[in-house]
Order: C-alpha cells, then structure tokens, then sequence
C-alpha cells in the first residue's frame, strides 16, 4: 500500500525515479529514454516482438516520466532550464509502433528449441485493451514485419526513429527489422537486442549475426552503449560511415 502510495506520489510531481541502475527491461527503457530527454532527440519508439505488450507499455510508462520532468523544467526559477525545456522538440508529439505476428515465432532454421515455431504466442485482443488508454499515440501493426514494412513506413514518412527495441529473438526476424527501419535512424538513435548474447552468444547466429550483417550494408557507424538483464545488449548510432 505504502510503496503504491509513493509510486503515484512520485509518478504525479514528476520525480525522476532511480531505476537508472536497474538492470532489468524497466531500468533499460529508463536509461534510454533518460538519454533522449538529456539530448533533446526528437523522435519516435519502434518495437519489433511486442509479445503480451509488457515492455511497449515500460516504455510509454518511461517516457512520461521524463516528459513530466520535461514539464517542471519549464516552470524552473532559473532562466536557462525553462528556456531549453520550451525550445524541447521533445515537445512535439511522439508515437509508439509496435510489431507483431501475435501467433507465436515463425518457421526457422536456427535450430534452438527456446525460439522454436509458435513459441511466444499472445493474444491481439488483449494487448489492444492493455494499450487503450494510449490509444491515440501507439499503432499495433500485426502481421510479419515484412508485410507492414509499408504501413511501417508510411507512419514514419518524414519522421525520425529515436529508440528501436528489436525483441524478435532470431536472426531473419531482427535482420528484416533493421532494413525496415534503417532510413529513419540518426545520430543519437539507440538500438535495443533483447537476446543479443542468446544462442551462446554465437556470432554467426540470432541477433549477433544479423547486427553483423547490418554493419556491412547500412552507411551507420554503431557503438556499443550498456548491457541490461541476461542477455540484452544497447547500441547507439554515432555517425555515418
């Protein structure tokens, strides 16, 4: 009861919580976004395997935190914070896409029974009513990620990409992500892998191979920012090759 109490305390006069040294989802999507708003980096929040839509939410729900923060900044009795806090582009609104077959992993020849054909199903229905609420900035695209690469595309014409989580688990699923996604990239964009170090953290498998091969085609320079859980690794765009 106390520890709800504080949360919406907390959650109300936009304090900033301490999950900067969490090293779960929740933490992650904390220090990314908590990247974003120091940098002032306008734009939006692609997810590729959205799942039963827990980390889609964490991420709006991290989102407002440092939007609440935005807001204070604005009514600041120092000059400068108020001034930046008005100018934000972080002031624009921001939307949420969120990809997935919701039937489970596709065929593939990985050869590893954790992400083998049908595993992680969940229900479209249901993480459409979890998402109602934020109905007017998420889209749920559901469906392979190559057949709503367009649709993708058309919501992004003209827009920028500043946080991707590609959460797909496998090497095809993650390589069509980042060819989907790579034109709205820029500097300062982050890349999350939620099973990065999967598959024995084998270079030639899963997401380790596809970001490889992502390297060798796109024209962007890619660093390595933190670690999160057990597998998770962060990426940023630094620059154009």
């Amino acid at each position: 009861m106390i520890k709800s109490l504080l949360k919406n305390f907390l959650k109300k006069y936009g304090f900033v919580r301490g999950t900067i040294n969490l090293n779960d989802k929740q933490g992650a999507l904390h220090k990314v976004w908590g990247h974003i708003f120091t940098n002032h980096l306008f734009g939006d929040y692609v997810e590729f395997g959205v799942y039963k839509g827990d980390s889609l939410i964490k991420s709006i729900d991290e989102y407002y935190v440092f939007k609440r923060w935005l807001e204070n900044e604005k009514i600041s009795k120092e000059a400068w914070r108020k001034n930046i806090a008005i100018e934000s582009p972080l002031n624009k609104k921001i939307y949420f896409h969120g990809l997935d077959t919701f039937s489970g992993m596709p065929e593939n020849n990985e050869m590893n029974f954790t992400f083998k054909k049908g595993v992680f199903i969940s229900d479209y229905d249901e993480v459409t009513n979890l998402l109602k609420k934020y109905s007017e900035q998420c889209i749920l695209y559901k469906g392979l990620f190559a057949e709503n690469a367009n649709k993708l595309e058309s919501n992004l014409k003209d827009r920028s990409v500043a946080i991707v989580n590609i959460d797909c688990d496998i090497y095809q699923s993650s390589i069509e992500a980042l060819k989907i996604i790579k034109n709205y990239l820029q500097i300062g964009s982050i890349i999350l892998f939620d099973d990065f170090n999967c598959f024995n953290a084998d270079n030639n498998k899963g997401q380790r191979k596809a970001l490889k091969e992502f390297n060798e085609i796109s024209h962007w320079k890619i660093e390595p920012f933190f670690n999160y859980m057990y597998a998770g690794q962060s990426f940023l765009i630094v620059g154009k090759k």
